[in-house]
């Protein structure tokens, strides 16, 4: 993309008025310029929940992490970012501000569902999305069972991604999704199902 065309798309992104709508935006924009050099970026964890949802839950950045070889290194990271006019680096090459939107650029994809990647098409560009029975899962895992814990923002997060599933709003493969919280990174079939019946009961009494 030239200066100019990237300029354009910067305004495309302050005209919309939505917080998820800007950051969907940004996401498409940021995927394009790693995609020109090779690079295949996928969103990731409570973002992409954010996107999955339509901004029911909002994760504050956009985490990005790459479909395996090649993942750009820290100087091409920077090389790429610095196209965007305004934009400004925070902690090295990892994470990223602008328009009042945050970036953070991880490491290789790590998900375990055998579902293909979910693609979103975007005015200025496609965003690609892990699977979102491994992100209801982690999310899941993160809130109920990672460190023998209780987190109230991931459960909100795995809550709101729950509802949206339940409510026919996803597709959605159960059976795989069960899969997934079995495998040895999350164990968390028990959580998970936990948290299923919490939500039907809350849309439930939303609907009495």
């Amino acid at each position: 993309m030239t200066t100019a065309e990237i300029t354009s798309a910067l305004a495309v992104i302050r005209q919309a008025t939505d917080l998820n709508a800007k950051a969907l935006l940004m996401a498409g924009l940021v995927s394009e310029l790693f995609r020109e050099r090779g690079f295949e970026p996928v969103v990731v964890g409570g973002s992409a929940i954010e996107f999955y949802t339509d901004g029911a839950y909002m994760s504050g950045d956009t985490d990005i992490c790459w479909t395996g070889w090649p993942m750009p290194d820290e100087e091409q990271r920077k090389e790429i970012m610095l196209q965007i006019p305004g934009i400004t680096a925070h902690g090295g090459s990892k994470s990223w501000g602008i328009e009042d939107l945050w970036i953070d650029l991880l490491g290789e994809i790590d998900y375990r569902a055998d579902k293909d990647l979910v693609v979103l098409e975007t005015q200025l560009g496609e965003v690609t999305l892990i699977p979102v029975e491994d992100a209801l899962v982690g999310r899941v895992y993160a809130a109920r069972k990672y460190c023998n814990g209780y987190d109230e923002k991931d459960d909100d997060c795995a809550k709101k991604l729950m509802a949206s599933v339940l409510q026919g709003r996803i597709p959605f493969d159960w059976q795989e999704a069960r899969r997934v919280a079995a495998c040895p990174k999350y164990d968390c079939v028990p959580e998970f199902e936990v948290v299923r019946a919490e939500v039907e009961a809350e849309l439930a009494k939303s609907k009495s």
